[in-house]
């Protein structure tokens, strides 16, 4: 068959099988003319093909879904954060929560002295609750300038220490706590996860944006709007960004109450038929050079407080412990 022209399929059995393969395929084909045909085939560049157990993938979106919702059920699962809550306080007497915030634990300018005090305070008072509305540590950790970052005088590790020892002692007061710019939000934008932020859910209701707790004082609920920051800002109000969340978003809501300012300010209005407050709190870093340098000379380290009624729908703010003290005869 040496006359005969090679098919198309003879040719690549031929460079794709040795010769015992191939005469099972073509028995008249000699094992010289395998052997010539091969060579000249290889001598002219004809490659030799390939073959192998190519995976071949395959996705279906309605799986994925499957797995998808597992996940985030596992997600929610595993959180410790939360938009809604219900708070009781089991009292038959009025209480007092006061909204602290903007601590800057570990910065130079911050008064830990003062802070100290007002723990004590706090810890020695009976019917008092707290609001924390974030901002506890520096966590000067963006890079943007050599200033900020060596404003840390407590390393990152310490502050978190100092933050979780502060904790152990005041959360039996805590209601509750949000979010924050400087130690939570830094931390989740660099490394997608705050560790601040862990040691507050693990012990109290948090939320880490805005959250709607209703806390019940006997027989009367309160519901409060909470943030570290609502949008919006006006210098000439501290309180227009709480204001105005109770105004457009949080209808329900009757208490709007923040910090990140640094300025404090009470306000108390009607919107339609509901009276509400908006508070917004000082700050303890009261030796700024940043907020001397672009804001003003003077810092507040007040924290406004509210009174709440157990048989009476009443709300009452005070400008700080010691004035709710005054008003109500503890002094």
């Amino acid at each position: 068959m040496a006359g005969i022209p090679w098919s198309t399929d003879e040719l690549a059995a031929c460079l794709s099988m040795d010769y015992p393969q191939f005469t099972q395929l073509y028995p008249d084909r000699t094992f010289d003319g395998y052997r010539l045909k091969r060579q000249k085939l290889t001598a002219e560049g004809t490659t030799f093909p390939v073959q192998a157990d190519k995976k071949i993938g395959e996705f279906n979106w309605r799986d994925a879904n499957s797995l998808i919702g597992q996940m985030q059920g596992m997600k929610h699962k595993a959180s410790w954060t939360q938009t809604e809550a219900a708070i009781e306080i089991d009292a038959d007497e009025p209480v007092c929560v006061l909204a602290l915030s903007d601590m800057h634990i570990g910065d130079w300018a911050t008064n830990h002295t003062l802070l100290e005090e007002v723990t004590d305070e706090i810890l020695s008072t009976p019917n008092l609750y707290i609001a924390l509305l974030g901002d506890l540590a520096q966590t000067a950790i963006k890079l943007r300038s050599v200033s900020e970052v060596t404003s840390n005088m407590l390393p990152i590790d310490l502050q978190l220490a100092y933050i979780d020892s502060w904790l152990t002692e005041i959360a039996p007061r805590v209601l509750f706590a949000t979010w924050d710019n400087h130690s939570v939000d830094r931390e989740e934008s660099l490394v997608g996860f705050s560790s601040f932020a862990a040691l507050q859910s693990r012990r109290f209701v948090y939320h880490s944006g805005i959250g709607h707790p209703n806390v019940t004082v006997g027989d009367q609920t309160y519901r409060f709007a909470v943030s570290h920051r609502f949008l919006g800002r006006s210098i000439e109000n501290p309180c227009h960004a709480p204001m105005r969340y109770l105004r457009r978003e949080g209808h329900d809501r009757e208490i709007g109450i923040m910090g990140d300012y640094h300025v404090p300010g009470i306000v108390k209005f009607t919107h339609g038929g509901t009276t509400k407050v908006a508070i917004n709190t000082g700050s303890f870093q009261t030796n700024s050079g940043y907020a001397k340098r672009w804001f003003s000379l003077f810092t507040h380290p007040v924290m406004p407080c509210i009174t709440l009624h157990p048989d009476d729908h009443l709300i009452t703010p005070y400008w700080s412990i010691k004035e709710w003290k005054i008003a109500t005869g503890q002094a």
